[in-house]
């Protein structure tokens, strides 16, 4: 069976201004004025040099090796052809870059539009399959037993309805989830490794591969 996860951008800027009237005196005006906070996200997966698969292995780990689907500094997170019942991590999968002009921070939302899927009958549950984990620029050290955490599938509104391979898609929310990541800094560079732990019973075939995928949707507001 092989997995790839496509990752896409909401960048939402919100409008946090509110025209204030101007209150005159004789001679005198005087003007009251908010900013609006503008915020940025830009995603970039694969982002460093020794990017890829590696099986969860205890002791030296072997060298990592990308799906066909990745690419530097672009492409899909692709952990190639993967067995049932065993677990892997991906090197520099996500590198997010937050700026913004708002002192308060952000908030950094990351989940899934929908399970992993084959387009067809079979599908992974999210949160019991991928993970994400603190990564670094360069010099990762991470292995496929660190720490990580669940991706959840959204309980927003998803456009398209049924996420389809080659179309990005968007999430609605009605109220945020909890954070990924809170920052109290205006700016930040968030480095991930993702985890993948393949069930036991993932459907297989003796005849070709089982291509699941699914969509990672980033979301980023003010404080």
């Amino acid at each position: 069976m092989r997995a790839w996860i496509g990752s896409c951008v909401a960048a939402l800027t919100a409008a946090l201004a509110l025209s204030a009237p101007a209150s005159a005196s004789t001679g005198t005006v005087k003007l009251s004025w908010y900013t609006t906070a503008i915020i940025k996200l830009t995603l970039t997966p694969n982002y460093a040099n020794g990017f890829g698969t590696v099986k969860a292995t205890f002791g030296t780990q072997p060298p990592p090796v990308p799906g066909p689907g990745s690419c530097l500094d672009g492409c899909a997170v692709d952990f190639g052809a993967v067995e049932a019942g065993i677990g892997y991590l991906y090197k520099y999968a996500a590198h997010l870059n937050v700026s913004s002009n708002d002192a308060s921070g952000f908030n950094l939302y990351g989940e899934g539009a929908a399970n992993f899927s084959d387009g067809g009958s079979n599908s992974m549950t999210l949160n019991q399959s991928l993970f994400w984990v603190p990564s670094v620029a360069s010099g990762d050290t991470n292995t496929g037993y660190s720490a990580g955490y669940a991706f959840n599938v959204t309980s927003g509104a998803v456009n398209p309805a049924q996420p389809e391979p080659n179309i990005p898609p968007t999430i609605t929310y009605g109220s945020y989830p909890s954070a990924l990541i809170s920052s109290s800094n205006p700016s930040a560079d968030i480095y991930q490794d993702y985890e993948l732990k393949v069930p036991m019973l993932a459907a297989t075939s003796s005849t070709g591969t089982v291509n699941y995928y699914c969509w990672i949707v980033y979301t980023v507001v003010p404080k």
